[in-house]
């Protein structure tokens, strides 16, 4: 049993580091003054940093099908894993509109509310893609008799999302399926991570972790990895050849935010960075296990660490304690201890669950429902 759970921690090491580097960027943007934003060497950061969410995302559709092959029947039906998964999908929602929240009043909200709050309200960020995600997973998964046909008809699903986002993104949707739902679809409205072309990322994980667990279940993994080493440099080759056709069979677009070669240039560099991880196995110890604790809960890090970093209807975050005013050495050093913070907090919420699961519970519980007493009741 020891070797399999060894071949799949890659994943939980991948979403780890991912996590770490999350919780950098924001802290570190939090407070990084304007002048040291204009330094080459934080545009070479920004742009590395850019690949967070496809890496986390492709790792978060490689773990849907891992735990999805596992009890495929299961999720044929409506049975308690796919109940669980839908609770999943809408919690997800719940904290991603929660955490947009201008200010912790239901009646504000509704009678007191600027139209540009109303859109901070309803852009969609990495929560609302990967629950979204998941719901197209699930619907593929029922649209499939096995397992294989998955692989291929998320591969087939992908390819349309990428493909069709230069011309999504052309149309205003807002004025046809309204300000909720047009954030979804492009950022044509405020929108950080629309299922175009993002979905994209987490659908070519949930099709290549099949594939991979075919390899797994023949032994051939090393094999598969080196196939996909290969993939990776052609499809990055592939993304800066076509670009450099003199025709283009798309209007003129943003090339960073929707042209299908950058998308093949990003999902290059995931492969890679996937592979790399494979074949690392693990980390030392020291680092490995924090690591392994904030990708396992990546929710509650996501939540609490935007909150420290931007402040939240709750409480002020370091943006408005210091304020964009840091040079790089000391926003680095801002980052490491909300970095800290997250990690005692991971351990002290594990520690609680494991330990003293009932008032774990009861405490969670009363903090969410005050929260929603306060928001139903608080007059503005």
């Amino acid at each position: 049993m020891q070797q399999p759970i060894q071949r799949i921690r890659f994943l939980d090491i991948m979403r780890g580091v991912a996590v770490v580097v999350m919780v950098i960027g924001h802290s570190v943007d939090s407070v990084l003054s304007l002048d040291a934003r204009s330094t080459e060497a934080f545009r070479m950061y920004d742009a590395v940093r850019g690949f967070t969410a496809p890496i986390f995302l492709f790792v978060a559709g490689f773990a849907f099908i891992v735990v999805t092959e596992r009890r495929w029947n299961e999720y044929h039906a409506f049975s308690r894993p796919l109940r669980s998964r839908l609770l999943k999908v809408l919690l997800l929602l719940t904290v991603g509109y929660v955490l947009h929240l201008p200010f912790l009043s239901f009646n504000k909200l509704l009678h007191g509310t600027k139209p540009e709050e109303y859109a901070l309200l309803f852009q969609v960020d990495v929560l609302h893609c990967v629950a979204v995600s998941i719901v197209i997973l699930q619907v593929l998964v029922l649209l499939s008799k096995t397992p294989r046909i998955f692989g291929l008809i998320t591969l087939k699903t992908t390819a349309i999302i990428v493909l069709a986002t230069p011309l999504v993104w052309t149309v205003d949707l807002a004025r046809v399926i309204g300000p909720v739902l047009a954030p979804y679809f492009s950022q044509k409205t405020l929108s950080i991570f629309p299922i175009f072309p993002f979905s994209g990322f987490m659908l070519s994980g949930g099709a290549l972790g099949h594939f991979f667990l075919v390899a797994w279940r023949n032994g051939r993994e090393k094999e598969f990895f080196g196939g996909i080493i290969t993939l990776a440099l052609m499809v990055g080759a592939c993304g800066v050849l076509f670009d450099l056709l003199p025709v283009s069979i798309y209007p003129p677009h943003d090339y960073w935010k929707v042209s299908p070669n950058f998308f093949l240039v990003r999902m290059s560099a995931v492969l890679l960075v996937t592979a790399g991880f494979f074949y690392l196995k693990k980390l030392p110890g020291i680092v490995e296990h924090p690591v392994l604790a904030l990708g396992q809960a990546s929710l509650l890090v996501y939540a609490v660490h935007l909150g420290v970093a931007y402040g939240s209807p709750l409480n002020i975050g370091l943006q408005q304690i210091i304020g964009k005013i840091l040079p790089y050495y000391a926003a680095a050093g801002v980052s490491v201890v909300v970095l800290g913070g997250m990690v005692v907090l991971v351990y002290l919420s594990e520690y609680f669950r494991t330990h003293h699961e009932w008032p774990s519970r009861l405490i969670q519980a009363g903090f969410a429902s005050t929260i929603t007493y306060f928001f139903f009741t608080n007059p503005w």
